[in-house]
């Protein structure tokens, strides 16, 4: 365990309250909300100390999305963790952002405002410190692709199609979650569930590429539960309730 002086101390506890007020102002204001005035006077911090931390509003915000990308990453690595067949640990994986998103859906959201030109204004070392998570996040499901090869469940075409699959999946998971935040695919499109649906398309998708055990060859309900039940049991029972391991379907 890294021992920190005084002085770090009380700079780590400046900072950690500086981003809980900014967070409480985004989540209330919204981005245009979000203010170094408000922030300052949320926090008891002088306007010029916070600026000692965190150079604008743009950098507050993606340190924010730092604090709440740990979280996920967190959940994501113990959801690898498993000693079970690749497309298993695939869907385990994105059980672990389901999770995070419908539990803590304020920071599923802070994580996708901390995207594009926001980015351009953040300081060097909170920048460096998202992209280093979000790398991390990537080499985890590459690292399933790479399994599933060696077990011989998936056949490469080409040297490009594995990082082909992860954006893939990546950018299916990733929109799909954006898409329900903001709640479209009910207004839109009609989908009362959109995260099953988001399974099923997935399932086409790994089916496509031949990934086994293909949808129809695995009780993928079962094999959920089993995640649920090992990997996330505190998570699930708060989503899902008491004894169902089996999600929205129990």
């Amino acid at each position: 365990m890294t021992q920190w002086s005084p002085w770090q101390t009380e700079i780590k506890q400046r900072e950690d309250a500086i981003l809980a007020a900014a967070k409480s102002v985004l989540l209330e204001g919204g981005y245009f909300g979000l203010t170094m005035e408000r922030v300052a006077a949320a926090s008891a911090c002088p306007k010029g100390t916070m600026y000692q931390h965190f150079g604008c509003k743009e950098d507050l915000l993606v340190a924010l999305a730092v604090e709440c990308a740990r979280k996920r990453l967190e959940m994501m690595e113990r959801a690898t963790a498993q000693s079970c067949q690749s497309r298993e640990r695939v869907v385990a994986l994105g059980e672990a952002v389901s999770l995070f998103t419908r539990l803590h859906p304020d920071d599923s959201r802070i994580m996708h405002m901390a995207i594009g030109p926001i980015r351009e204004k953040a300081s060097p070392q909170h920048l460096s410190e998202l992209v280093h998570i979000e790398d991390r996040e990537v080499a985890l499901l590459h690292g399933i692709l790479l399994d599933a090869v060696r077990e011989g469940n998936l056949e490469t075409q080409h040297d490009e199609m594995l990082k082909e699959m992860a954006f893939g999946i990546w950018a299916l998971v990733d929109g799909a979650f954006t898409l329900i935040e903001s709640n479209s695919p009910r207004q839109v499109l009609g989908i009362e569930n959109p995260f099953s649906n988001l399974f099923r398309v997935f399932s086409v998708l790994a089916d496509g590429y031949g990934w086994r055990p293909l949808f129809l060859e695995l009780d993928w309900e079962e094999s959920l539960a089993r995640t649920r039940k090992a990997v996330f049991p505190e998570e699930a029972q708060q989503l899902y309730g008491e004894g169902n391991w089996h999600g929205d379907r129990g």
